[in-house]
């Protein structure tokens, strides 16, 4: 508890006060008496020993004003605690994979397979032809119809 205070104004530098302490943990009211201002408090020297935390109030004797000094306990900061956690990690598994190799000695052979293809069978039409026997060779026809003379035919011998 070595902590001190120093209590002061910039107005009464130099100036008797009258300082009374209040610790925050105690239901007492201390006098420290008269004291010139600057002044350094020490509450380890009090019996039983204090802390500086509490209330200051301060009577200056000279301007006969008083002004009030809170010195609060500072709230302790939480420092955090690493608390070590398991964390699943994965485990690189090996696979084995087959190589392929190639067999200089085997000839590879090729597997039959069977395969339905549909195909297309020509269906034969036959388209009526005329026939002639004519040995000269036989008109074309048309299709514009000609009127045609067809002479009497007379019995002649032809002799071969």
């Amino acid at each position: 508890m070595s902590l001190t205070i120093t209590i002061e104004s910039i107005n009464f530098d130099g100036e008797l006060a009258n300082v009374l302490f209040k610790p925050d943990v105690d239901n007492v009211t201390i006098n420290l008496g008269f004291v010139t201002l600057p002044f350094v408090f020490d509450p380890s020297l009090l019996i039983p020993q204090r802390e500086i935390y509490g209330t200051y109030t301060v009577l200056v004797e000279k301007g006969n004003c008083t002004n009030i000094l809170n010195v609060p306990r500072p709230t302790p900061t939480r420092t955090p605690t690493q608390t070590p956690t398991r964390t699943p990690t994965q485990t690189p598994t090996t696979t084995l994979t087959p190589t392929p190799s190639f067999d200089p000695c085997k000839v590879p052979t090729s597997t039959p397979a069977s395969t339905v293809t549909p195909t297309l069978t020509p269906t034969i039409t036959l388209t009526p032809t005329e026939t002639c026997a004519n040995p000269c060779g036989c008109p074309k026809p048309s299709n514009t119809p000609t009127l045609t003379r067809t002479p009497t035919m007379s019995p002649t011998k032809n002799i071969c």
